[in-house]
């Protein structure tokens, strides 16, 4: 890591480490400085433009928390949300499926992965991560050291990073942004592991459960997520982890009812910037650039997350309006709607979730392919409009109530 890019506005020090590590001509010595965030305090100076930023984020995040107040089936919406944020969490760190076949998978939470490969594991732990998360703050368990261990715990089960060091503050150092895979040549080296990263840690959680002024939380958000990810405090799963609490925090603090934001779609396309803006604060000491960046992320996820919502509302309703009309039964009604949350569905898939015989169902299927709403795709049915709504890529205008596809264009 060059310590000359470093300033004396930086947000830290850095500490010299050096050691050895293998390689195929044996052992060779490094020396690389490390970065020691100074712990959170007051809130810098910003300018009015990101202070205007703080509030329109504020202000996108409690329209979407209105209408997840006021949704029929939340936990049904919240499905393809968390699934899509999965998706792209991961795919910010490397780890990459289309979102079509992640929402086609056919997994709830807590199932085996076992037969899956590795990137999906990976992927779907995050979901199971994220409903343990969200379970939590339902149950107003606060933000914490262990619970954020068992997060993370979740998150790599099953996969390479599946070690003594899962769900524990890593005993090891780690580097990021190397090209060569050597730590000297690293764009960022965090703190060494030890009592003080420990600290650190923990004195980062005590400072976020310190603040309760839900006018400041999107400030605090920012800042934390920030130290979160400069402190690096695991092996593995720490940007994800971290974009994880963004949405947990909010919930923690009463501004998200329902959990229907995703974050990292809007910081997957930003990931220069996202990455450089961190890295300014510790440099530079630059946080009006980062809370800004921040800021706007929150604000474009959210406006997202609501058109998202509104337009599967919207399906929603049309699907029932065109069951009624053909004067078809409870079975095709119960199954048009759980195609909201599953745009794609087996037979097999649809038993689980709802108690009917076979003939029943396979008939409720008939109908609603032949009104339009789903189609039939090898062994799989699909709910085109559904799909179309929850894979449209971050920032594609979505017309919340144009016809269904079946339908037509509009005259």
């Amino acid at each position: 890591m060059k310590r000359d890019i470093f300033t004396n506005t930086s947000t830290g020090t850095l500490r010299m480490l050096s050691g050895e590590y293998p390689s195929r001509y044996g052992l060779i010595s490094y020396e690389t400085p490390s970065f020691i965030p100074d712990p959170l305090g007051d809130y810098p100076t910003l300018t009015m433009r990101t202070l205007g930023a703080v509030n329109r984020a504020s202000m996108a995040v409690a329209r979407l928390s209105e209408l997840g107040e006021r949704l029929p089936t939340p936990d049904l919406m919240r499905r393809p949300a968390l699934r899509r944020e999965a998706q792209s969490t991961s795919a910010l760190e490397g780890t990459y499926e289309r979102l079509e076949t992640v929402l086609a998978q056919d997994y709830e939470p807590g199932g085996s992965t076992v037969e899956l490969n590795a990137t999906m594991r990976e992927i779907l732990n995050y979901v199971d991560a994220a409903n343990c998360g969200i379970d939590s703050m339902r149950d107003s368990r606060p933000i914490t050291l262990p619970l954020i261990r068992e997060l993370q715990q979740i998150l790599v089960h099953g996969t390479a990073s599946d070690n003594p060091q899962a769900g524990e503050i890593r005993n090891s150092q780690v580097f990021i942004g190397s090209p060569t895979r050597k730590i000297e040549d690293a764009r960022f080296v965090p703190m060494p592991p030890g009592h003080d990263l420990n600290i650190a840690v923990q004195q980062l959680i005590d400072w976020w459960n310190a603040r309760t002024e839900p006018g400041l939380a999107m400030l605090d958000m920012a800042m934390f997520h920030y130290q979160f990810e400069t402190l690096h405090p695991f092996t593995d799963g720490n940007g994800r982890i971290g974009r994880l609490l963004i949405l947990l925090q909010m919930m923690s603090r009463g501004l998200l009812r329902q959990p229907l934001l995703s974050v990292s779609s809007w910081f997957e396309q930003q990931r220069g910037e996202y990455q450089d803006a961190l890295f300014g604060v510790s440099t530079r000491g630059d946080w009006d650039t980062w809370i800004l960046l921040f800021c706007q992320g929150v604000e474009e996820a959210s406006e997202d997350a609501l058109a998202r919502t509104n337009r599967l509302l919207f399906i929603r309703e049309q699907y029932r309006e065109l069951v009624t009309a053909h004067g078809y039964g409870t079975t095709v009604m119960e199954t048009g709607m759980l195609f909201i949350g599953h745009p794609f569905l087996t037979p097999a898939q649809l038993q689980r979730h709802i108690p009917r015989s076979t003939t029943a169902l396979r008939s409720a299927l008939k109908r609603l392919e032949s009104l339009g709403i789903i189609e039939k795709s090898g062994r799989e049915y699909v709910a085109p409009d559904v799909l179309d709504a929850v894979t449209s890529p971050q920032g594609t205008p979505i017309d919340v109530d144009a016809p269904l596809i079946a339908q037509g264009p509009r005259a």
